[in-house]
């Protein structure tokens, strides 16, 4: 053998690291391949196994399932009165006379100021429209009996699903209030409760709790009712019986976890549905431009995303003081998520869950501060003078919990004369947790705090009890 035919022994040694290193990259490739291909095959296995546990236990995941769920939570008895109510609460919008009407109108003047018996020169205008709504109220009133929340015709369609019935409600509720306030005007207790009872009957009716959508409208309508029985108190046309009344209608907290965990059980399922309409449509508008196109969701990201929802259906909210941050660690989950193709899904699917659990504690600090001031009409009432502080509202049954917000914070309160102020945070200061003002503010701070609509109830936050 010629000599110099023979390669060399490192050579062949070398070219053994040469040949490793040149399918290294493939080796490593391939492993990642199949590991990454393992997890999507796991997350689509556990995915499919989720689903058939919902499907068999009647959790919402999909359009259909959202159906079934919400029709077995709802009652058809009320549908078609609900429904002509609705209807008929359209009568008149946009003539010149609706205009002009408080609450229902776009030139109507809030009636905060309202004095029994005083000066509103739009009473004669209110008198003749309820004449003609009459018949409408009795139709609520008849209404009122049946089973709640009622079912109203409902195509669910994930993120495209329509809530009109739910904004239509809003109309109901507006008309009840100046009703209300006509009543309050006129002294007629008998009719001022009857409203009240209406309106909560209403409230109830609506209630259907599916979306975080129909949840933020059920707040603003209970909004409403708080807000007409404050106004009613700065000049009490109450009896002792009828304050007691009024006060045994607000004194029950909502359940405010069993309501947190229908409606986000139900959002998390207006999400999937979304999910699942985009990945047999992908061509489907669903209000995001090309970003779904870009970034498709994998079976992994989906888990990611129901991974969220998990989290943000059990935040611990029997305990208010924590609520929000704990709402707020959950939202910050999306932005650790940026690498994963649940990114771009969680951030246009997913509702602000801090702002939504923010309305619902402003909701209930709204419902105690509207309470202590009733109990404070009990107090005067019965002793003939204000307390000197609202810690001598326990010997009425109150406690520290019912006058004070859920940072602990007791409401601000003061007597002046003959006159009681009775104060709550001020909502451009609600983002601090100790947002209550220690001494009253002045006239100047708080006038301009008009309620331009009945979805502002909060706007105004001292009350003058004469």
């Amino acid at each position: 053998m010629n000599a110099k035919s023979q390669k060399p022994s490192w050579y062949s040694s070398n070219l053994r690291w040469y040949v490793v290193l040149a399918i290294l990259p493939t080796m490593i490739a391939i492993v990642a391949v199949l590991f990454y291909g393992y997890r999507e095959w796991d997350a689509a296995k556990s995915l499919k196994a989720q689903k058939t546990q919902w499907s068999q236990s009647g959790v919402p995941y999909n359009n259909v399932s959202l159906k079934d769920w919400y029709t077995k939570r709802t009652h058809s008895e009320g549908t078609d009165d609900w429904l002509r109510i609705l209807q008929l609460c359209h009568w008149g919008q946009g003539a010149t006379v609706i205009d002009r009407l408080p609450y229902l109108g776009s030139e109507g003047v809030a009636t905060n100021s309202l004095v029994p018996g005083g000066d509103w020169p739009e009473e004669p205008l209110v008198a003749s429209f309820l004449k003609e709504m009459e018949p409408v109220l009795q139709a609520i009133e008849k209404a009122s009996v049946h089973p709640t929340p009622v079912r109203f015709p409902m195509m669910f369609n994930g993120a495209g699903t329509f809530l009109e019935h739910l904004q239509e409600s809003r109309n109901v509720l507006r008309l009840l209030c100046l009703d209300f306030d006509f009543a309050y005007y006129h002294q007629d207790t008998k009719r001022a409760l009857r409203d009240l009872d209406l309106m909560l009957a209403t409230i109830q009716a609506f209630d259907s709790r599916e979306t975080l959508v129909s949840e933020l409208i059920n707040i603003a309508l209970r909004n409403v009712r708080t807000g007409a029985i404050r106004r009613s108190l700065t000049n009490s046309i109450w009896t002792d019986d009828e304050l007691a009344t009024l006060r045994k209608s607000i004194e029950t907290p909502e359940p405010l976890g069993e309501r947190w965990k229908d409606v986000m059980a139900g959002e998390r399922a207006v999400g999937l549905s979304a999910i699942e309409s985009f990945r047999s449509n992908p061509n489907e508008d669903l209000g995001s431009g090309p970003a779904f196109q870009l970034f498709p969701l994998t079976p992994m990201g989906e888990k990611i995303f129901l991974d969220f929802y998990e989290r943000a259906i059990n935040v611990p909210s029997s305990d208010m003081k924590t609520w929000q941050d704990s709402a707020a660690r959950v939202e910050q989950l999306i932005y650790k998520e940026r690498s994963s193709s649940a990114s771009v899904w969680l951030g246009l699917l997913v509702p602000a869950i801090q702002a939504a659990v923010s309305a619902e504690i402003r909701i209930e600090v709204d419902r105690r501060w509207t309470q202590t001031a009733v109990v404070l009409r009990q107090y005067k009432s019965l002793k003939g003078e204000w307390p000197s502080r609202l810690r001598d509202l326990e010997a009425m049954g109150l406690g520290l919990d019912d006058y004070s917000t859920t940072n602990d914070e007791v409401f601000g309160y003061e007597v002046v004369g003959k006159t009681a102020y009775l104060w709550t945070a001020d909502p451009a200061k609600w983002h601090l947790k100790q947002s209550i003002s220690p001494t009253r503010p002045s006239k100047a701070d708080y006038a301009d705090q008009v309620q331009e609509s009945l979805d502002d109830q909060l706007a105004g936050y001292v009350l003058e009890l004469k």
